[in-house]
């Protein structure tokens, strides 16, 4: 079982079903709760790799007080974290999923 380090915003889901291809994807859908699995399974690495103290994984603080996480080869998609209290608790909730070309912009 894959622990839950942050909450997955559905707007990043459906940013990642974008990246994919898969804007379509119906929220009640397989493709979706996928989606949903695989950002799970991205935001677990991003937390183990900070915690290794992984310099090039290293999280960045944004103008907006979010953080960017890099994602794990081979995509290194951007995963953008609010750590802002929400009253769906206590969690960070990943609210954005960008491809890491946008990072240079």
């Amino acid at each position: 079982m894959i622990s839950r380090p942050w909450y997955i915003s559905a707007s990043a889901v459906r940013d990642y079903l974008a990246i994919k291809g898969l804007a379509a994807a119906s929220p009640d859908g397989p493709e979706f709760e996928r989606a949903e699995a695989e950002l799970l399974a991205m935001a677990a690495d991003c937390v183990q790799a900070e915690r290794r103290k992984l310099e090039p994984r290293k999280p960045k603080l944004l103008d907006s007080g979010a953080y960017r996480y890099r994602g794990p080869a081979p995509r290194r998609l951007m995963l953008i974290v609010s750590y802002d209290k929400r009253r769906e608790g206590h969690l960070p909730q990943l609210i954005r999923v960008l491809p890491e070309s946008e990072r240079r912009r």
